[in-house]
């Protein structure tokens, strides 16, 4: 992917792949390999409903194309890092959970291994239908 950053919390409309599902204690869990999305699997997902509360996708990192870009970075993850209480369970950076988009993630290459702390507890549609 070289420069391009992945956005780990993209919408259907503009994910390309699956990243994982959303369980019912409300936290991500991730799939692997995260597999890329096809016309079908989009058009079932969309007659179904509500696809950003039940699964995470990931997609290219659109930068000022994105209402959430502050300028310069990402504000979803400064904002959960943020307001978030997370207690990290004691885990080292070198500790943190296998990721298939952590090379190229736009949160982790802002803040580290913090955001793979909080990565699982975001989910990119909260609202309740």
């Amino acid at each position: 992917m070289g420069d391009e950053r992945v956005c780990p919390s993209s919408t259907l409309d503009h994910a390309t792949r699956l990243l994982g599902v959303v369980g019912p204690d409300g936290r991500v869990h991730y799939v692997s390999p995260a597999p890329a999305l096809d016309d079908d699997f989009r058009r079932r997902v969309r007659e179904s409903g509500g696809a950003e509360r039940r699964f995470r996708f990931a997609g290219s990192c659109v930068e000022s194309g994105c209402a959430q870009w502050t300028g310069t970075r990402c504000g979803v993850i400064d904002t959960v890092l943020h307001e978030a209480e997370v207690q990290v369970d004691g885990r080292l950076d070198t500790e943190l959970r296998p990721c298939t988009v952590r090379r190229d993630c736009r949160w982790f290459a802002q803040s580290g291994a913090a955001a793979c702390r909080v990565c699982p507890l975001v989910t990119t549609d909260s609202r309740v239908s």
